[in-house]
């Protein structure tokens, strides 16, 4: 999201109501919360771009918001090339490649300070054990839910786990 903002995109992101300042904190136009409204109905402009995170049938939902000719690229699934063609659109799945040019660019950006990292929780190499619980005990909720504690609203935290190595 950072990214495309300083590259002049507006960016339109979905999440809950609750994300909405951290979100535009870092570069967000506008957010759609998807617990209110589905995006496809709310958008009245057809976008560029989607960058799909979540899949399933929000994937599917995407193709209604691209202008012809767009660009629908997932980090989570395939993309289904029949839906793609069926809407005049592209559809690709994200594939990083390592690049010493563009980590370098990115790096120029964080040491200016036009992007920031967004680090949650630091821990010591030797809590690296800890480090792994916490992300794993995160990855089976669903809106919010904490997997500990069933039907439990949790306070979700933004950014990346970090093991200091020195």
């Amino acid at each position: 999201m950072q990214l495309a903002s300083h590259a002049g995109a507006t960016v339109i992101a979905t999440a809950s109501g609750d994300d909405e300042a951290y979100l535009k904190s870092i570069g967000a136009s506008r957010v759609i919360d998807y617990r209110e409204a589905q995006f496809e109905k709310i958008l009245r402009e057809k976008v560029d771009v989607v960058f799909d995170l979540v899949g399933g049938d929000a994937q599917k939902r995407s193709f209604l918001v691209l202008k012809e000719g767009g660009h629908l690229v997932s980090a989570v699934q395939p993309v289904s090339q029949e839906e793609a063609a069926m809407h005049h659109v592209s559809g690709v799945m994200m594939r990083l490649a390592p690049s010493g040019d563009v980590l370098s660019r990115i790096g120029r950006l964080l040491e200016e300070g036009t992007i920031r990292p967004d680090v949650a929780t630091v821990y010591a190499l030797q809590d690296a054990a800890q480090a792994w619980k916490d992300i794993a005990e995160k990855l089976p909720r669903v809106h919010g839910m904490s997997p500990s504690e069933p039907g439990a609203p949790r306070r979700k935290k933004h950014g990346k786990i970090v093991l200091r190595v020195a």
